[in-house]
């Protein structure tokens, strides 16, 4: 079977790939997800528990619709652990905080295979249990590296992290980036992450134009339909529009309201 970037083919096909944050160690709502259209999700390990066996799962479950299955490691600087997701099938791994240059370096290294990196071989479920003779090379090619900016550090570095070889993407990460600003954040899937200040206008002025310079895939977080289509307008390639904990919670509350509402007429 031929490793595919579905991500890389998305952007190619429509100039952006859209995508959401998945917290609940669901595979069926990665199914879900997928079924509907969505290009990838992250499945999140920083803010949420989910385990290896479970993350096996929710990558079938996203392969199985055509979507590609991410993650986003809790520990920045622990390299075992991003190359053991890409050893269980994941298609890209995000690592959060990266703020310098070593950081990034550390991330390339546990991600891509020598001469880019320097991940151990391994047969497990990623490399097809060793009947892929190609796997090394493709994986290289294939598996997405993406660091997070989300520091006032990381932002200072941008320029020299989006110019590292071997780093796919970098993704901007708003809300962190307010609170270390100063800026107020209200953490709420439907609210504006304060996207409008002009402090954070700026970084993400500033990560686009790192990643524009160095042909790395711009990434953001949106906090609605509207804020997702002006990222994409913008140059943003990896977009996600959603949580599906945070969606859950939003869209629910405003269907119980409306159905107390309704029922009081």
């Amino acid at each position: 079977m031929k490793m595919r970037n579905l991500v890389r083919e998305k952007i190619a096909q429509n100039g952006y790939a859209l995508g959401a944050f998945v917290a609940s160690s669901s595979a069926m709502n990665c199914e879900i997800l997928g079924l509907n259209g969505l290009d990838f999700v992250i499945i999140d390990c920083e803010h949420a528990e989910t385990n290896t066996e479970t993350i096996v799962h929710m990558c079938r479950a996203s392969e199985l619709c055509g979507m590609a299955p991410l993650v986003r490691v809790y520990d920045p600087d622990d390299g075992p652990m991003m190359s053991r997701m890409l050893d269980v099938g994941v298609h890209g791994v995000m690592a959060p905080l990266i703020s310098t240059p070593a950081q990034a370096q550390n991330l390339i290294n546990f991600t891509k295979y020598a001469p880019r990196g320097k991940r151990g071989a391994n047969g497990g479920r990623g490399p097809r249990w060793g009947l892929y003779d190609d796997y090394i090379h493709a994986a290289n090619e294939n598996c997405l590296t993406i660091a997070q900016c989300e520091s006032i550090e990381g932002l200072e570095n941008v320029e020299k992290i989006a110019a590292m070889p071997g780093l796919d993407a970098i993704f901007i990460g708003t809300g962190d980036l307010s609170l270390e600003m100063g800026i107020a954040f209200k953490a709420d899937s439907s609210a504006s992450h304060t996207v409008d200040d002009p402090q954070i206008v700026a970084a993400i002025d500033r990560v686009l134009a790192a990643c524009r310079k160095n042909n790395v895939i711009p990434g953001i977080v949106t906090a609605s339909a509207e804020d997702a289509a002006r990222r994409i307008r913008q140059g943003f390639q990896l977009v996600t529009c959603m949580n599906d904990l945070g969606f859950f919670r939003s869209r629910s509350a405003q269907h119980i309201a409306s159905v107390r509402e309704l029922a009081a007429r």
